[in-house]
């Protein structure tokens, strides 16, 4: 026999056992007395088990809030940034002779805290301290006085490892300078032991070591109005397009008119009523958990190929124009039970793989996930998987957008 895969491949096993398949006792007892009826009966079992996998298959639309499709333009998060001394490293910090903008603010600190003297030159043999940047990420919905988040640092001198270093305590600000620099203030102040990367020593992290001192507000509100900004996955006019318009119509339910507006592909205007202008933010949480019908989402059939991790994801749309596809790598394996098929005793044919016509029937489309199914089956090596979708797309007999990563 020789392999079948996908649908097709459950359809076959399902058709050797026609009693698996509820029937009539009457049509069933004809076909026994009836030889010539047989071939008849089995075709209509099969098309009744295709029919029934189609139904099963068949792709369903699915019906999510707003708030998983877009998020609010505003709430993007923010960066705060420092400069830091990593101190108590053993001989791996910065070579203070070869790196003496390290010694500055050292020595500035010994000045500060104990009013001790130094000069570069007393300091040039000590490697227990490295010069840093700082860095902490604020979450999308901002961050709280006394809030405690994680914070980076990364060398920036010649310290070969921050190893057992802790982090001196560090001012956080905003990376942009104000005009008026007296309003240029610490968000955060971060301090704590080192957690080295694994794969680089010269940068770590120091859990929770950033301590809000200040409140960081994200507002999405620009005047009477917020932006819903689509995630790239699911971008586009068409989407924006329909998405609108059921905001629109849900709002009219209430009885506000023309709310929201397309902007861009990506970018959706929704204009807050007068009437709830004191209640915003209620107005924004119930619009993002507006139910969006999945068929309101009409983004182009994607494949998307991750290189690294060696993933194919075909949508599920995926088509092809009939085309034929060949390659040196592939093989098909036959085999042939000499009597009765028996895992002991096959008898295994291997030949080379010439082409694979990719339409069944003249200008009839089959899903790529068919072609996928048959490449796992022949063992195909994913970087011909790759070339071949390649080439399908080059021809145009690929329909579908192809997305690598």
């Amino acid at each position: 026999m020789t392999r079948v895969s996908g649908m097709n491949a459950a359809t076959f096993a399902d058709s050797k056992h026609p009693q698996a398949v509820e029937r009539p006792v009457g049509r069933a007892e004809s076909a026994r007395s009836n030889p010539t009826a047989r071939p008849v009966l089995i075709g209509v079992l099969f098309a009744v088990l295709f029919a029934l996998v189609a139904l099963l298959t068949a792709p369903k639309a699915h019906a999510g809030e707003l708030q998983e499709y877009v998020r609010l333009r505003g709430l993007e998060g923010d960066r705060f940034v420092g400069i830091g001394l990593v101190y108590g490293l053993n001989k791996t910090g910065d070579a203070l002779k070869d790196s003496p903008v390290t010694g500055q603010p050292f020595a500035q600190l010994l000045s500060n805290l104990g009013n001790i003297r130094s000069d570069f030159k007393s300091l040039a043999k000590m490697k227990s301290i490295a010069l840093v940047i700082v860095t902490v990420e604020i979450p999308r919905n901002g961050a709280r006085l006394d809030d405690r988040l994680d914070v980076t640092v990364g060398c920036i001198g010649t310290a070969s490892s921050l190893k057992g270093g802790i982090l001196l305590t560090s001012f956080l600000k905003s990376p942009v300078v104000p005009a008026d620099r007296t309003q240029w203030v610490p968000f955060a102040v971060a301090e704590g032991s080192v957690d080295i990367d694994p794969d680089t020593a010269t940068t770590g992290i120091v859990r929770g070591g950033a301590r809000m001192v200040r409140d960081v507000v994200m507002s999405p509100f620009e005047g009477n109005s917020v932006a819903l900004v689509l995630h790239p996955q699911y971008a586009g006019y068409p989407t924006a397009a329909s998405i609108a318009d059921l905001i629109n119509e849900e709002l009219a339910l209430s009885g506000y008119s023309d709310a929201a507006k397309v902007e861009d592909a990506q970018t959706i205007r929704v204009r807050i009523p007068l009437e709830t202008t004191q209640e915003a933010n209620d107005f924004v949480a119930r619009l993002l958990t507006f139910s969006v019908p999945g068929d309101l989402i009409r983004t182009p059939a994607r494949i998307v190929i991750d290189t690294m991790n060696k993933v194919i994801t075909v949508d599920e749309r995926v088509e092809f124009r009939p085309a034929a596809v060949t390659s040196s790598n592939l093989r098909i394996t036959t085999i042939t039970p000499p009597i009765t098929p028996t895992p002991d005793q096959p008898i295994s044919d291997t030949v080379a793989w010439t082409g694979l016509a990719t339409g069944e029937a003249k200008g009839q489309s089959m899903r790529l996930k068919t072609l996928i199914d048959a490449f796992n089956e022949l063992d195909v090596p994913f970087e011909t998987q790759v070339s071949i979708i390649e080439s399908l797309s080059k021809q145009g007999a690929l329909k579908a957008e192809i997305i690598k990563s």
